[in-house]
């Protein structure tokens, strides 16, 4: 079974001519075992084509998109929530997905292009003030890594985020803040690193490091 789900703002046959493939690829923006991810060209707009390759294939995600649904759905659920919130993120176009037996076995995920640039440590200060938005209004990013921080026109987008509700309070947000520090490979001196919640965060970081170095020296020995 198909499910075809597309914003009611766009052009009636805007999904049938991308779910056919009658479109022009631009640019090939990532090619990896997670996601595919394509810039493509419908007429004279450009939209972001997005498959998650690995989620569509392992077994324990398709038995679980049984519940909650396939990722592209997550994700143009998320864009959604983006707005709802009133955040600055890419515009949700649609998303297909292909069931079998309830599972999900293929999806994509069609949003808008923003054509703006990734932020870089000179922004920090906005991305700073935007995570803080974002935990005010009791969500955490998800993903908070400086490439999922867009600037356009002195403003920031949202991209790749998850919103997910804050069961941990101040220690979820400093959790946050030491993933963002982490992307930019360097330490950084915005948020409060003296607090309980800081320590208590920092400490998770570690040991959960600490459970993947585990995990890949297992792998090398296995093989």
């Amino acid at each position: 079974m198909e499910k075809v789900v597309c914003n009611s703002s766009i052009k009636f046959n805007l999904p049938n001519r991308i779910k056919n493939n009658e479109f022009t690829i631009l640019k090939v923006l990532k090619d990896d075992k997670r996601s595919y991810v394509l810039l493509i060209k419908v007429d004279e707009e450009q939209y972001v084509y997005k498959v998650p390759k690995e989620k569509n294939k392992r077994v324990w995600q398709r038995i679980l998109s049984f519940f909650r649904g396939s990722e592209s759905r997550r994700e143009y659920s998320n864009c959604l929530r983006i707005s709802e919130l009133g955040f600055k993120g890419a515009t949700p176009i649609m998303y297909w997905e292909k069931r079998v037996f309830g599972m999900c076995f293929d999806s994509f995920f069609i949003s808008s292009y923003l054509e703006g640039k990734t932020a870089t440590i000179n922004e920090l200060f906005f991305v700073k003030n935007e995570l803080e938005k974002i935990h005010k209004k009791g969500y955490l990013h998800g993903d908070s890594q400086l490439d999922n921080f867009m600037i356009l026109k002195d403003e920031v987008y949202l991209i790749d985020v998850k919103l997910i509700k804050n069961k941990y309070g101040k220690a979820g947000a400093a959790y946050e803040f030491i993933y963002l520090e982490e992307s930019c490979h360097k330490e950084i001196d915005i948020y409060d690193k003296t607090s309980l919640s800081y320590k208590l965060a920092k400490s998770l970081n570690i040991y959960l490091h600490w459970i993947g170095r585990m995990k890949k020296i297992i792998r090398r020995k296995e093989r």
